[in-house]
């Protein structure tokens, strides 16, 4: 196995989670993952692509990214024990005496033409030359972004291609083009590439009612708050699942105190205690657990 693939497994079942719960917490396929650890790059979409997945894997299991994407392969390599050279063969004494005897022929050959007579000039015949076939066609299109408000994030199939404006080639065909921004509803549809064409959108997201924020009222209590898609998982101190899954962007979480939270993407999930925004729970792809506790009386 490959040094990518078994750092990353590795990991994994250190973490305790299984393929498909880290595939259902990043949003990325199984298959993409398991690819990883099997290191079957071929099974694999766009190097840009993969090299996304691949740095949101690492982060989600609490490894450096960098030293795996340095590691990831341009193009298929063989090393010289692919190669098969034949086996040398012995000349038999026959071969020398069939090789000598066609060297004559041609000697001959060449003897005859030289001594006959030169041909009468004929007329220049024009040769007709197949028409190349045409060019493959291409199988990439160009796909610019922007926003308003400016600077949301963009998302193609999972993969995050950064704050708007963005442009860049990507493989043609239907792809699912998200856009989300803090404070406003999530923008998620599908958007056609046609192969070798260029295509510029232009998404305005719409605020998020007032509603959606209450005021902090009534007794002691934690509003979990998702910027991002991330797992989550809600217990009571006393190990009471209240809550697992992956909310959707844009929701809120409400549970009374004491609560303990655990979430594999804690830079997607703000807490919101007693109606004071704490922040995020931590850094992007992190695994964080935390408790909170009922203020004193």
């Amino acid at each position: 196995m490959c040094e990518i693939g078994g750092m990353l497994r590795i990991a994994r079942e250190e973490s305790g989670r299984s393929i498909h719960d880290l595939a259902r917490e990043l949003g990325i396929k199984s298959d993409y993952l398991r690819a990883f650890e099997e290191c079957r790059f071929e099974d694999l979409p766009e190097a840009v692509l993969a090299k996304g997945h691949l740095r949101r894997y690492a982060e989600a299991l609490g490894l450096d990214p960098e030293p795996l994407l340095a590691q990831y392969p341009i193009r298929p390599t063989f090393t010289p024990a692919d190669v098969i050279v034949p086996e040398r063969k012995r000349v038999r004494p026959w071969f020398w005496l069939l090789l000598l005897a066609l060297l004559l022929a041609v000697l001959g050959g060449a003897w005859w033409l030289w001594r006959r007579p030169a041909p009468e000039p004929a007329e220049t015949a024009i040769e007709l030359q197949a028409p190349e076939p045409p060019p493959p066609p291409p199988s990439e299109a160009e796909l610019s972004v922007e926003t308003e408000p400016a600077g949301a994030t963009i998302w193609l199939d999972g993969f995050r291609l950064g704050e708007a404006p963005v442009s860049g080639r990507f493989t043609a065909g239907e792809r699912t083009l998200r856009v989300e921004a803090e404070g406003y509803v999530t923008y998620e549809a599908p958007v056609t590439l046609e192969p070798g064409g260029a295509r510029h959108l232009k998404v305005s997201l719409k605020p998020l009612p007032a509603a959606e924020t209450p005021a902090p009222a009534g007794p002691p209590k934690l509003v979990l708050r998702f910027s991002e898609r991330a797992w989550v998982r809600v217990t009571t101190p006393g190990g009471d699942k209240l809550y697992e899954g992956i909310p959707k962007v844009g929701s809120e979480l409400e549970f009374p105190l004491p609560v303990v939270v655990r979430t594999g993407n804690a830079a997607g999930v703000r807490a919101i205690l007693n109606g004071e925004d704490l922040g995020p729970l931590g850094g992007e792809g992190l695994v964080v657990e935390r408790r909170f506790d009922a203020p004193a009386p």
